[in-house]
């Protein structure tokens, strides 16, 4: 990558990557950095049309109550949320751009 003669860019999560290939990707949807997974843009406009969008959307019964355990891959954070088809929003940032994992595994006394 520095040896190229493309021009390269330094994305918000400080991963470099060709402009031409951020372009590509971007073009083709994908906001997030593909070595940590980061938002590599202003998703804050999005997150609020999902906000909306969860609103509007009644989950059923059997689901309403259920909680998960999600790993943020904007802030690492991990977190417990209600689950929603839709998505898990980070209790800590309110990104989307999240994971569900196994709950942590507690210390033995």
């Amino acid at each position: 990558l520095f040896d190229s003669m493309k021009d390269t860019i330094v994305m918000k999560c400080g991963h470099t990557m060709h402009c031409e290939c951020h372009y590509e990707m971007i073009k083709r949807d994908r906001y997030c950095c593909p070595i940590c997974s980061k938002s590599v843009i202003d998703m804050s406009k999005t997150w609020k049309s999902l906000d909306e969008e969860i609103e509007a959307t009644v989950m059923p019964e059997d689901y309403r109550n259920k909680k998960v355990w999600i790993l943020c891959n904007d802030c690492n954070d991990t977190t417990e949320v209600y689950f929603h088809i839709i998505g898990q929003k980070c209790s800590h940032c309110k990104s989307y751009n999240t994971r569900t994992i196994q709950p942590p595994v507690l210390p033995q006394q």
